[in-house]
């Protein structure tokens, strides 16, 4: 047996204390003006899935020993129990999770050598089913501290979902799985029976748990593209889109030092990102095809954009229209003759700058594997797309800038903080700050006791929300106290 052992996903942050929305991305007198790094993730996400999902899945549970169906099973539990088993989940209901128990465990069950020959469940076989689940639960009842009554109710309550699965197999009636475990599935390395010697090697690497209309399934890695060590159960896009603001405001530091108007002495790069006329160019061109690409799929996505309910189609941003009018692409690939790249570029936002750059990452080549450890915040898979796809055949200063070199903290005015070269990881694509700066340290600096400054102590600098320490003094008396002092400073009666 071995279920991969769950790891937390890590959500980076921002290597400025300045908010994303205030780094030019939405003052625009543009009406349409929006977060276009959140639609540039939803293209590349959709991309991937679209690409993994275009191969045949490859259900393998026939193929699975009865040791590797145990470890299954116990590896699709670690998906409910947590939702359903769980006391503090809002998805709290341990009948169902019963009911799920049963149902999951006849599904497997059922397959083995001893106790089935066929893919059918019949009434004889279902009764033993019944008798191990009785036994099971007395068993459960001795070893902790469950009483005699409760272990009879989870013992009717496995018999239903086992019963379910009786009634489904003769009767194809479907058992109701919820819609939060629709289409979510769990990596599982299995290994070999033990040998005559008690050794296993590692066998074959599987997906399993339910599909996007609640279907068991145990797919095998070869169901998908090449993943590499990449989870694709984990892709998820929250924690994506996240980690994607990360990776474009790091990609932004060490190519320009969050400059608009940074201009390369040797190249004719320029801007946040460095665009070339060159790239821009394959930019606009890449983000286009992204977006044909999501609209072709609006009648078989796999998952549910909210930004794009239904089978609604993503509109073409004027601003990439516009662009794509100046930049003019040539049957070479390059910008037409009358580009005035300095002017394009300065009439971009910073949201529609990192929008473009991020989608231009995701092309030729460009493996899956990285997007998806990307997604997870994996610093080393975020310096190989930076490397690979943006910044291309970096020389040695740049390779010391990206892991070297010790980058400052800089406040909401891109002012460095005293004291922060200290400490702080070395190069880009990390973190670059631990703590959240208070408003008071940016902008009322030598003010400590009057009334108002109290008010904004419990504030952070943008980007940020309260402060732990905050959170627990909101309610008390401490802060009950002073609302009349705050008010009387603000000409509230």
């Amino acid at each position: 047996m071995a279920i991969s052992t769950p790891v937390f996903s890590i959500q980076r942050l921002v290597a400025t204390e300045r908010d994303y929305a205030q780094k030019f991305s939405f003052i625009s007198s543009n009406p349409g003006a929006g977060s276009f790094l959140t639609q540039a993730a939803i293209l590349v996400y959709d991309d991937v899935l679209r690409a993994q999902n275009s191969k045949p899945k490859i259900d393998v549970t026939d193929q699975l020993t009865a040791r590797q169906k145990k470890a299954v099973y116990s590896g699709i539990k670690t998906l409910y129990e947590y939702l359903y088993g769980d006391s503090s989940s809002n998805y709290y209901d341990e009948e169902y999770f019963n009911l799920l128990k049963g149902y999951v465990g006849s599904y497997f069950y059922k397959e083995y050598d001893w106790f089935n020959t066929d893919q059918d469940l019949n009434i004889a076989e279902f009764a033993a089913l019944n008798v191990g689940n009785a036994l099971y639960q007395f068993i459960d009842a001795v070893v902790t501290d469950e009483t005699i009554a409760e272990a009879y109710t989870d013992y009717t309550e496995q018999a239903m979902g086992v019963y379910r699965t009786y009634v489904q197999d003769n009767l194809n009636a479907q058992f109701k799985v919820r819609d939060e475990l629709k289409d979510k599935r769990i990596r599982i390395q299995l290994y070999s029976d033990p040998d005559g010697s008690g050794n296993t090697t590692a066998d074959r690497i599987v997906y399993a748990g339910f599909d996007q209309f609640g279907n068991l399934v145990v797919w095998d890695q070869s169901s998908y593209l090449s993943l590499r060590d990449a989870d694709i159960s984990r892709f998820d896009f929250d924690m994506f889109k996240g980690n994607v603001m990360w990776f474009m405001d790091e990609l932004v530091g060490i190519e320009s030092d969050w400059t608009r108007d940074a201009a390369a002495d040797s190249t004719n790069a320029y801007g946040y990102v460095q665009f070339t006329p060159d790239s821009v160019a394959t930019a606009v061109q890449v983000y286009l095809n992204h977006i044909k690409r999501f609209n072709e799929r609006r009648f078989t996505r796999d998952w549910h954009p909210w930004e794009y309910p239904g089978n609604s189609e993503m509109q073409i941003p004027f601003w990439l229209s516009r662009l794509s009018k100046e930049v003019d692409r040539q049957p070479n690939d390059k910008p037409g003759p009358g580009y005035k790249h300095e002017v394009e570029m300065d009439r971009l936002t910073y949201d529609q700058m990192v929008a473009l750059a991020f989608v231009h990452i995701h092309r030729g080549d460009v493996r899956d594997s990285d997007i998806i450890l990307l997604s997870l915040g994996d610093i080393e898979a975020a310096k190989f797309l930076y490397k690979s796809k943006h910044h291309t055949n970096p020389d040695a200063a740049t390779l010391l800038r990206l892991n070297v070199t010790i980058q400052p903290k800089l406040d909401v005015n891109l002012v460095l903080i005293p004291g922060t070269l200290s400490g702080n990881p070395p190069g880009f694509f990390t973190d670059h700050h631990d703590n959240a700066v208070q408003v008071k340290d940016t902008v009322w600096l030598g003010i400590t006791s009057t009334p108002i400054q109290f008010g904004l102590s419990f504030f952070v600098s943008t980007g940020h929300f309260l402060k732990e320490q905050t959170i627990d003094r909101i309610f008390t008396d401490e802060y009950k106290a002073k609302v009349a002092a705050v008010k009387a400073a603000n000409g509230v009666p």
